[in-house]
């Protein structure tokens, strides 16, 4: 595995994602994704800066040694990642959650 593709498999896991649904995030096949976090192909630019925006971290991870992590802001806390299982075992699409929080908090932010 790439160092790479072994970054974007541990951001996966952190965020309790499986490979089809970060294909879906950030538009992008999994089969292929799956390849690039196994090291068998090399990601595009593009992927990378998708994969960035998605996560909210630096391009600069993917790249730098393993204790550096470049965040833009901390990577989920415990609590988050148990909290994204929780959604996924009951079922709850991203986009239910999205329709959710409009409902209590409508307009946003």
């Amino acid at each position: 595995m790439s160092m790479i593709g072994q970054k974007i498999k541990e951001l996966r896991m952190q965020h309790g994602m499986t490979l089809k649904e970060l294909g879906g995030a950030i538009n992008f096949n999994y089969s292929n994704l799956s390849k690039i976090e196994r090291g068998n192909r090399k990601p595009a630019i593009d992927v990378l800066e998708s994969l960035s925006n998605y996560f909210n971290i630096d391009i600069a991870y993917f790249f730098s040694s393993p204790q550096k992590t470049h965040s833009k802001t901390e990577l989920p806390d415990i609590e988050l990642i148990h909290f994204t299982k929780e959604l996924k075992q009951k079922n709850i699409s991203l986009q239910e959650l999205r329709e959710l929080v409009e409902k209590i908090e409508p307009g946003g932010k």
